[in-house]
């Protein structure tokens, strides 16, 4: 078993339906799994059918950590494991510290914010965790173009590529971090 930390939208208005399927497929592997899922606390959105998905295929809501910062702790699902931060940043530091790897599904801002601060911080060799972006519909196409110009381009190192696992499916991310092998990367301070 282990803490998958789950990054996608709590939003809910107009999003399509091919999001909220892939969601629900991940809530539910990693359910199946039985796997800890740690996610953003969110009843809403992705956030929620994640949530949702997990506790109806696991039945364990102890294999749920909620982090959440004080000012939303409104949308907590009555979880005993709910973590209440002060504030986004020790959210963040709070789960990537308590996570054994990380799913990103689509989602705004606040998701790419959480996907970029793991990736740098495994580029600078604060963690070896994995990280599996689900790239639905194509989602995620110019986000990692963009990535991919920066190593090209020369500012990120040229294997920095394996900082991160771009994946269709939920079933393909999880057997990324059930296989997972930690890449051997330069460090960038390194001349």
């Amino acid at each position: 078993m282990a803490k998958i930390c789950v990054f996608c939208s709590s939003s809910e208005n107009g999003i399509s339906e091919n999001y909220k399927q892939i969601a629900k497929q991940t809530g539910e592997l990693l359910g199946k799994s039985d796997h800890h899922l740690i996610y953003g606390g969110s009843h809403r959105g992705l956030m929620g059918i994640v949530s949702q998905a997990f506790a109806e295929y696991n039945g364990n809501r102890e294999r749920i950590t909620e982090v959440i910062p004080e000012w939303w702790s409104n949308l907590i699902i009555e979880n005993k494991n709910a973590i209440i931060t002060k504030d986004m940043y020790e959210r963040m530091k709070k789960m990537q510290e308590i996570s054994d790897a990380f799913i990103t599904l689509p989602g705004g801002f606040g998701t790419i914010q959480e996907t970029m601060d793991v990736l740098v911080a495994k580029q600078l060799k604060q963690h070896k965790k994995p990280l599996a972006i689900i790239n639905t519909c194509g989602f995620y196409n110019n986000l990692t173009f963009q990535i991919y110009q920066m190593i090209e381009q020369n500012f990120a190192p040229k294997d920095n590529h394996q900082l991160f696992y771009l994946t269709e499916t939920p079933q393909q991310a999880l057997d990324y971090i059930r296989d997972y092998q930690e890449p051997n990367i330069k460090d960038k301070c390194e001349t």
